[in-house]
């Protein structure tokens, strides 16, 4: 986990502050982009430009407002948003793509099944960004809710509870979609 001295090293241009950020966010803003894409080498270069532009905007970077993780992969599920408008995808299911490895089956899955991925980035941009996050940490990166927690400054168990919530609004989201 990266610490507000580590950031604020990385503010004032040190070197190995930068190196250490990369270090240790490359490997899990990697493993967020290639679920996404599902291509080693598409992944690789959007892991790039998402490290690219969070050191060109690091001076704008708040370091109270969220934590640095979450503001890389909002970066990064703004870029894969972006990919997706620019490209037409086919339907798949979302278990090929987004792995979703910390569930058991139940309500969330139901939701999430044999949707396009046009349909689950277009609901997921109509949710609030504490929400959008969750889904992302949680469900996406399958990361535990603790760990969660500790990310978005909350308990376990207020992460468990506005998971809840983001999936209720975005079975809420799918449903207008599919009535519009």
């Amino acid at each position: 986990m990266i610490d507000d001295e580590l950031l604020r090293r990385a503010q004032r241009g040190d070197r190995d502050a930068l190196e250490e950020i990369c270090r240790l966010e490359w490997r899990p803003i990697y493993g967020v982009l290639y679920h996404a894409v599902q291509n080693r080498t598409e992944a690789q270069d959007l892991t790039q430009e998402v490290f690219l532009r969070a050191l060109q905007s690091l001076d704008r970077y708040q370091i109270t407002t969220s934590p640095f993780h979450t503001y890389l992969v909002t970066i990064a599920r703004n870029l894969v948003r972006d990919r997706w408008r620019r490209k037409a995808h086919p339907s798949v299911e979302l278990d090929s793509v987004w792995e979703l490895p910390a569930l058991a089956p139940g309500p969330e899955q139901s939701v999430l099944t044999d949707l396009s991925n046009e349909e689950i980035t277009s609901a997921l941009q109509t949710l609030p960004d504490e929400y959008q996050t969750v889904i992302q940490l949680r469900i996406i990166e399958a990361r535990s809710s603790r760990e969660v927690a500790d990310l978005m400054g909350r308990h376990a168990d207020g992460v468990r509870q506005l998971q809840r919530r983001a999936l209720i609004a975005l079975r809420a989201a799918l449903r207008e979609e599919s009535l519009a």
